[in-house]
């Protein structure tokens, strides 16, 4: 049967995650008393896999190699900007504490034509706009500051920073626009809560509103879903008492019932559909699943967040979503019960647990204050309430009701009641702990981003110049400082990935830290193999004035795409200030004499520095201009993503157009250049993983 009226909807996460998400919703499907079937189609397209068209950017300046380049002096070739957040507020509730919660915000659009086979065997051609709205979260802050700062390091096109506020269960959450090298959050809208008995609330495809009370075995219609729309989906916002509910019916409304007052709200369209609604007390945002994807959504305006692929998924139809006690989502779909794990590139791992099949299936899932979880089903006319064991996946019937339940809710007992506990007796409760165990820790801050990688990419001919391909040694990085309760940082987790090797050079690999030696306690974690390195007692190397880490001799010793993780461990917790201001840099070939860093960086105390000034090496130690050419051309660069490295002997510029006028403004134009954004990559020079 062919597909009437198309209509799309689109989104894109960051494209080193490397996964699209196409959601294609169909209308106008008849069915013997189905006037409107709405169906869903997800389809992964690996765009770094694939091969584009390429359309030269109109640039007059553009130029043929990397020699004709006119590029400012003091240019360094930065992609990353440091800026300070200012997060001012005033506290409402009894708790001393807020906790902020940051995020990159990207909303810029990407051009896809694709064609696809829809569940019914048509062929589909589909024009799509993408767009990358949110990065990933790069901090999290817990304070009893009504002003409060916080220093990060984010990519310098970011023009926006996305925040979530919460205190005590109570979320706000602003888009906070970048100013320079400053941005500051202001917020203080407020719900109050209060406390009612344990309930459940109800929603089916007839538009039907309900509450059911399994004490007294009682199902109340209290009323019906705005504009006569069904329903397949229900959460609830314990602390706001907000039940948030999506239509089934073209836009796709998000609608949001203020419990106490009775009164529907339209927050927005989402723009397609789906079974699995749940809402997330740990971060005040709705999860929305169907097939293998879940995507985020702000309750606030219904505007999409971030996107999930899942993986394990026996089955992908039907089922519901919700979260525990502890923050842990779990999955119902017709094979069964699943418990998820949120793992890196926007994956979420989907674990079965269910011992044997489920009758019909659970279309419901939500639990209860005792952390025990409840799902339901539709039989025949009839709704069915289960209680089932999210260890094992035994269950239990429960209840029949003579209305349909499609999905379920729970109002706790006392939705206020949000433990105060403080397990490790930091002075940060458990609900705001990301180490709600460990008295020394419990915030982290990363760069670029909790699940992104930046990357350090290397020429190894210096001091003679290379061929400015940038991929004799290409390496992922992910910097995360972990703080204390006061906001100090403890330790920090430096996160590496050989990405490419473009040699035969046996390169080593290290970072100069700008910090006093003596407020490192230990390193660890390092892969020394070939006995060029003399290392202290705390793990650094030796006869260096500022602290240097040797994270490997040898790339070639070292799987490529394997992770490493360096631990540094302080000798006393330290101001963030003091950490970030790092100087990595490359040795070549076993000589650890021979150091090429990024331009402008000084080298180490054990450089050679008869290697300066000679073949094409420009560096001038009197204006601190270091490892440049006479064209200002570098040897290394830093790209906070994931860089998508050029081919074998195929300049930078051939593979990324707007590299040339990024570098010949000194930095100011299209400072985006290496993002996958239509015309800013030409796959034909580039290599595709």
């Amino acid at each position: 049967m062919p597909i009437k009226n198309l209509s799309i909807q689109f989104m894109a996460i960051p494209d080193y995650f490397e996964v699209m998400y196409l959601l294609i919703i169909k209308k106008s499907y008849k069915m013997k008393k189905i006037t409107l079937l709405l169906s869903l189609v997800l389809i992964t397209f690996l765009f770094t896999k694939c091969k584009k068209d390429f359309v030269n950017p109109v640039e007059e300046h553009l130029v043929q190699q990397m020699t004709d380049l006119e590029v400012p002096q003091n240019f360094d070739y930065k992609t990353s900007k440091d800026i300070v957040l200012t997060l001012k507020s005033f506290k409402r509730k009894a708790t001393n504490q807020i906790k902020y919660e940051v995020y990159l915000f990207d909303d810029s659009k990407l051009n896809r034509e694709v064609s696809y086979i829809d569940e019914e065997g048509n062929t589909v051609n589909a024009s799509l706009q993408l767009t990358d709205a949110l990065n990933n979260k790069i901090a999290t802050v817990v304070t009893d500051n009504t002003d409060f700062t916080l220093h990060v390091t984010i990519p310098a096109y970011i023009k926006s920073l996305y925040v979530v506020r919460n205190e005590m269960g109570v979320f706000s959450s602003s888009v906070v626009p970048v100013n320079g090298n400053k941005a500051a959050f202001e917020k203080s809208t407020y719900k109050s809560s209060v406390a009612v008995n344990d309930i459940f609330y109800g929603t089916n495809g007839n538009g039907d509103l309900f509450t059911i009370d399994e004490s007294t075995k009682e199902l109340t219609v209290i009323g019906s879903l705005p504009n006569n729309d069904g329903s397949y989906t229900c959460a609830i916002d314990p602390v706001a008492r907000k039940l948030y509910t999506i239509g089934n019916y073209y836009p796709y409304y998000l609608y949001s019932y203020d419990i106490d007052a009775g009164n529907w709200e339209t927050v927005g369209a989402v723009g397609y559909g789906g079974p699995r609604l749940g809402y997330n007390q740990n971060d005040g945002l709705l999860y929305f699943s169907t097939y293998y994807y879940v995507i985020v959504l702000d309750p606030t305006d219904a505007s999409i967040l971030s996107v999930y692929y899942l993986s394990g998924l026996q089955t992908t139809s039907g089922g519901d979503l919700t979260f525990d006690s502890e923050g842990t989502m779990y999955i119902s779909t017709t094979s069964g019960l699943y418990r998820c794990e949120f793992t890196d590139g926007n994956t979420i791992n989907a674990i079965w647990v269910s011992s044997e099949s489920l009758p019909s299936y659970p279309n419901s899932l939500t639990f209860d204050s005792n952390d025990e979880l409840w799902w339901a089903t539709a039989i025949d006319g009839e709704g069915y309430t289960f209680i089932m064991d999210k260890v094992t996946g035994g269950w239990q019937e429960r209840s029949i009701y003579s209305t349909v339940i499609h999905d379920l809710a729970t109002l706790p007992y006392d939705q206020n009641a949000i433990p105060s506990t403080d397990s490790d007796g930091d002075g940060i409760i458990d609900f705001y702990d990301e180490y709600p165990n460990d008295p020394n820790k419990a915030t982290n801050t990363y760069t670029p981003s909790i699940y992104g990688w930046g990357s350090y990419a290397f020429e190894d001919l210096w001091p003679s110049q290379g061929d400015f391909d940038f991929n004799d040694l290409v390496l992922n990085y992910r910097y995360t400082n972990i703080a204390n309760a006061d906001g100090l940082v403890v330790e920090t987790k430096l996160n590496f990935v050989i990405k490419n090797i473009g040699g035969s050079f046996r390169n080593g690999f290290g970072i100069q830290l700008n910090m006093d030696a003596s407020l490192i306690q230990q390193v660890s974690g390092y892969r020394l193999t070939e006995g060029l390195i003399s290392l202290d007692g705390k793990g650094l190397e030796t006869n260096q004035s500022k602290p240097v880490i040797i994270v490997f001799d040898n790339a070639w010793a070292n799987d490529k795409n394997r992770e490493i993780e360096l631990t540094i461990t302080y000798s006393e917790p330290i101001d963030p200030t003091l950490t970030g201001n790092y100087n990595p840099f490359i040795f070549i070939d076993g000589d650890r004499e021979r150091e090429v860093h990024l331009s402008n960086m000084p080298p180490t105390d054990l450089a050679n520095l008869s290697y300066f000034g000679t073949f094409d090496d420009n560096s001038d130690f009197n204006s601190s201009s270091f490892y440049k050419d006479k064209n200002n051309l570098p040897w290394a660069i830093d790209i906070i993503h994931d860089f998508v490295y050029p081919k074998e002997k195929s300049e930078i510029i051939l593979g990324y157009p707007y590299f040339a006028p990024w570098a010949e403004s000194g930095g100011v134009n299209y400072t985006d250049w290496y993002k996958e954004i239509d015309g800013y990559r030409n796959y034909d020079y580039l290599v595709q993983d």
